[in-house]
C-alpha cells in the first residue's frame, strides 16, 4: 500500500505530538515552588523544648518498664534501631516522612529516644522526638511537636505514674 508523501507526513506528525504529550515545558523564569516544612517541625537546638519527663510508676521493675516501651516503638510501626536494655536507651532509625500522594518526602525526617534516668532503680524516663528539615544542602534541627505529644502520652499512659 502507497500512500501519498502528504499523508506520511501527517502520521509521522500525528506519531511525535502523541509522544510528546506527557511532557510538560517549564518556563526559565517561572518561580520554583516553596517546600516548607510540616507545622508539626519545631526548629530549636534546645533540649529542653524537645525532651517529655515521664515519672515512672511505683514498683516498676527495670525490665517491665523496658520492655513496655519497647512494645510500644513497635505498636506504633517504629523499628528499633538501637536497644541497651542495661542502659535503658531505645533509639529508632530516621524515618522519613510521606506526602499526600504516598511518597517519601526525602525534606523531613524523625526519629524517638527514649532514655530511662536513675542508676540503681530508674525512676523517670525522657522522650525525645527528633526531626530535621532540609533546606538547601544543610539539616534544620528540631523536634515533631505532634509526634512528641503522641508517644509521650502514650508512654505516660503505659508507664506513667497514676494521678
Amino acid at each position: 500500500m502507497n500512500l501519498p508523501s502528504s499523508a506520511v507526513h501527517t502520521i509521522l506528525a500525528l506519531l511525535a505530538l502523541t509522544g510528546c504529550s506527557g511532557m510538560q515545558l517549564r518556563s526559565p523564569i517561572a518561580p520554583v515552588p516553596v517546600v516548607v516544612p510540616p507545622t508539626t517541625f519545631v526548629q530549636t537546638t534546645s533540649d529542653v523544648k524537645s525532651t517529655r519527663v515521664i515519672d515512672l510508676r511505683d514498683g516498676l521493675t527495670k525490665t517491665a518498664a523496658f520492655k513496655a516501651a519497647s512494645d510500644l516503638l513497635t505498636q506504633q510501626n517504629f523499628t528499633v534501631y538501637v536497644s541497651d536494655s542495661k542502659a535503658g536507651f531505645l533509639m529508632t532509625p530516621w524515618q522519613v516522612a510521606t506526602t499526600r500522594e504516598g511518597a517519601p518526602d526525602l525534606h523531613y525526617r524523625t526519629r524517638i529516644v527514649i532514655s530511662f534516668l536513675g542508676s540503681d532503680e530508674w525512676k523517670q524516663v525522657t522522650v525525645r522526638a527528633e526531626a530535621n528539615w532540609k533546606r538547601l544542602d544543610e539539616w534544620d534541627i528540631g523536634y515533631d511537636s505532634k509526634l512528641l505529644e503522641d508517644v509521650s502520652s502514650d508512654l505516660r499512659t503505659k508507664i506513667g505514674r497514676k494521678l
